[in-house]
């Protein structure tokens, strides 16, 4: 993943903290692909890609406040 700029770091922050519904519903988007993942006839490699990206972008919502604080 590309390192974005710190106010960009500052302003996912602030958006996880005051609305972790956007972390909840990126959650069962995840959840959603990797369900779907198995069943993948077409281009199982762009399903796989779905879910890898999801899953970097929720590990990174996560850790983003502490990166904030550290900025």
């Amino acid at each position: 993943m590309i390192k974005p700029e710190p106010q960009v770091i500052k302003g996912l922050a602030m958006a996880t903290r005051q609305h972790p519904e956007i972390l909840a519903w990126l959650k069962a988007v995840h959840a959603h692909e990797l369900n779907r993942l198995p069943y993948t006839t077409a281009n199982p490699t762009v399903f796989q890609g779905r879910c890898q990206m999801t899953n970097e972008l929720i590990e990174f919502l996560e850790q983003v406040p502490s990166i904030a604080a550290k900025l």
